[in-house]
């Protein structure tokens, strides 16, 4: 019974002595860390680029009503609208004509931007998006 003791406590101390899980340790703690910073990097730089997709589409609506091939305020927002229904369906788009300067803005809600969503999940963030273009005509 004395010889069991002997060797269980002498395997217990080499066990205490060995660096082998040390890394492991590490890892469990660090990767999940990672993770989160990976996908919220990820879900920023998606909410960027769609950001910049949608500063294209009011560049095109106000370029459209510039030279003349929409005719209304309300044409230009509902092909704002309708393009950006493939990014967001609570896509909000306001345009207005002030002296001959024609400004869209639309706002859209962060959760309809971003891949995995957690960065969508604190409710209320909305990225707001404006351009303006002189009236050619």
């Amino acid at each position: 019974m004395k010889r069991i003791d002997v060797l269980s406590a002498c395997r217990l101390r080499r066990l205490a002595r060995r660096q082998d899980g040390a890394v492991t340790v590490e890892a469990v703690l660090w990767v999940p860390f990672f993770v989160i910073l990976f996908i919220i990097l990820t879900d920023v730089s998606i909410i960027f680029f769609n950001q910049s997709r949608i500063v294209r589409v009011l560049q095109d609506a106000n370029r459209n009503m510039s030279i003349g091939r929409f005719d209304t305020v309300q044409q230009t927002q509902d092909f704002i609208v309708n393009t950006l229904n493939a990014l967001s369906f609570s896509a909000e788009a306001t345009t207005s004509i002030t002296a001959g300067l024609i400004s869209s803005t639309v706002t859209v809600p962060v959760g309809d931007l971003d891949v995995f969503g957690l960065i969508g999940s604190f409710a209320g963030i909305s990225v707001t998006v404006s351009a303006q273009h002189l009236s050619e005509i």
